[in-house]
C-alpha cells in the first residue's frame, strides 16, 4: 500500500463494501425515538465492538450526517440500505440499528435485512481499521496524544478483597478450615474424617489458616503492586512529564521501580526515599517470587547436595526469611508488615508530591495525555487545592454527563 495514496484511493475497497448504502435526506428525521414506525435491532458488540468505527464508516463510507445528541442518544446517523430507510444510533443502553418497514411487507423479514447491514457495516468498519486506522493509531500513540482507562477503582478493589480473606483466614474464619470442618462432619471416607480431624487439632487447625493466609497475603501483595504501578501512570500529569520528549508508552514499559524513579525525586525525598526501600523488599521478598513462577534472585528455591549431608538451601541460613521456609513465622508478619506499608503509602500518596494525580485517579476519570488536557490539569493545579478540587468536580460532572448521555 502506497505511503501516498489519499484518503479516497485508500477508502475506494471500503466503500465498495457499501455499495447498496447511500445517504439520507438532510431534512429526514431520525428514527431513534419513534418516527417511521422502524424495527430496533441491537447491534451486539462481538459483530461491531467499536462504535467510533461505525461513524467512521457512516461519515465516510456511506456519506451520512449525524442528527446530533438528544435525550440518552450520543448520535445517530441516518442511512438508505437498498430501498429502506434506516439509521444507526448510539444510546445509553448500546448501539441499535432502525429499519422502517416497505408498505405491504411483514417486519418480521427485517431481520434478515439487518443481518445484512451488520455483515456489510463491518466488513466495511475493518477494511476502514487496516487502510487508515491502523496508521493513525500508531502516529498519535508516538506522539503521545492518548487516553488511558481509569482501572485504578477495580485494582484497589481486588487488593481488599485478597486483603479481607487474609484477615479472616489468619482469625481462623478461613474456607480451608470450614473445607476441614466439612469433611471432618460429612459422610466422606474415614481416612477422610481422620485427616481432617488431624488438621483441625493441629494446634486449633492452624495449618490450614496460616496456608490460607499467606495464600491472600501473596494475592493481596501481588493486587498492590499492580494498583500502585497503575497509580503511578494515571499520575503522571502531577509531574513534569512530557509526552513529546518521552513516549508515554516507554514509560508504561519501564519495570515498577524505575517508574517509581521518574515520578519521585529519591535523591532529595528522604520519604520517597525511605518507601523506596521498603517496596523494593517487599517486591523482592514475597511479590516478585510468585510473579515468576517462585523463583527468586537470592536462588531461594535452589538446593545443593553435600555428600553424606544431603540437600542444602543454596542461600544457607538466609532461607528462614525465604517465603518458601515451612515453619517461619514470617508469613503471618509479612501480611501485618505488608498492610502497614501499603497504608502508609497510600496516606503519602494522597498528601504527598503527586497527590492531585492520585485525586484524579480516586475519581474514576479515564487520564488524556496530550498538550491541551495536560495544560488544563496542571493549570488547576497551579490555582491551589480548592482551584483543583473544583476543576475535579467540574470534569466529574461533565464525565457523568457523557456516561448518562444527560446533554
Amino acid at each position: 500500500m502506497s505511503e501516498t495514496m489519499t484518503l479516497d484511493e485508500l477508502l475506494l475497497p471500503c466503500r465498495a463494501a457499501l455499495r447498496d448504502f447511500a445517504p439520507s435526506l438532510e431534512d429526514q428525521a431520525g428514527l431513534a425515538y419513534g418516527a417511521g414506525n422502524a424495527s430496533r435491532f441491537r447491534v451486539e458488540r462481538k459483530v461491531i465492538p467499536v462504535p467510533g468505527v461505525v461513524e467512521l464508516v457512516m461519515r465516510l463510507g456511506v456519506g451520512a450526517h449525524n442528527l446530533g445528541r438528544a435525550e440518552k442518544l450520543a448520535w445517530e446517523y441516518p442511512f438508505r440500505f437498498r430501498e429502506y430507510a434506516c439509521a444507526l444510533a448510539l444510546q445509553k443502553f448500546g448501539m441499535y440499528l432502525y429499519i422502517a418497514p416497505l408498505a405491504g411487507k411483514e417486519s418480521d423479514s427485517l431481520e434478515h435485512v439487518a443481518r445484512e447491514i451488520f455483515g456489510k457495516v463491518s466488513a466495511a468498519g475493518r477494511c476502514i481499521e487496516k487502510r487508515v486506522l491502523v496508521k493513525v493509531a500508531k502516529s498519535e500513540v508516538q506522539a503521545g496524544r492518548v487516553t488511558i482507562q481509569n482501572q485504578a477503582g477495580q485494582l484497589r478493589a481486588m487488593y481488599e478483597f485478597f486483603r479481607r480473606l487474609a484477615e479472616r483466614a489468619y482469625r481462623g474464619n478461613g474456607m480451608l478450615l470450614e473445607d476441614v470442618k466439612q469433611v471432618s462432619a460429612s459422610g466422606s471416607t474415614p481416612e477422610a474424617r481422620d485427616l481432617a480431624r488431624e488438621i483441625q487439632m493441629t494446634v486449633g487447625g492452624s495449618i490450614a489458616r496460616d496456608r490460607e493466609g499467606f495464600y491472600a497475603t501473596i494475592a493481596m501483595i501481588n493486587a498492590y503492586f499492580s494498583l500502585f504501578e497503575h497509580l503511578l501512570v494515571l499520575s503522571l500529569p502531577a509531574t513534569d512529564f512530557n509526552p513529546h520528549g518521552e513516549p508515554i508508552t516507554g514509560f508504561i514499559g519501564n519495570k515498577i521501580l524505575e517508574k517509581y524513579d521518574r515520578v519521585f525525586d529519591v535523591k532529595d525525598d528522604a520519604t520517597a526515599k525511605r518507601f523506596r526501600v521498603r517496596l523494593h523488599n517487599a517486591a523482592e521478598v514475597w511479590r516478585n517470587p510468585y510473579g515468576h513462577g517462585a523463583f527468586d534472585k537470592s536462588h531461594g528455591t535452589l538446593y545443593f547436595q553435600i555428600p553424606g549431608v544431603g540437600a542444602l538451601p543454596a542461600i544457607l541460613s538466609d532461607i528462614r526469611s525465604h517465603p518458601t521456609f515451612h515453619f517461619t513465622p514470617e508469613r503471618e508478619t509479612a501480611f501485618e508488615e505488608s498492610c502497614a506499608l501499603f497504608d502508609e503509602l497510600d496516606d503519602w500518596l494522597r498528601s504527598g508530591p503527586i497527590r492531585h494525580g492520585v485525586m484524579w485517579a480516586e475519581t474514576g476519570l479515564a487520564v488524556s495525555y496530550d498538550s491541551s488536557s495536560l495544560d488544563r490539569f496542571r493549570s488547576a493545579v497551579d490555582g491551589g487545592d480548592e482551584a483543583f478540587m473544583r476543576y475535579l468536580e467540574s470534569e466529574s460532572y461533565s464525565a457523568d454527563q457523557a456516561a448518562n448521555m444527560d446533554w
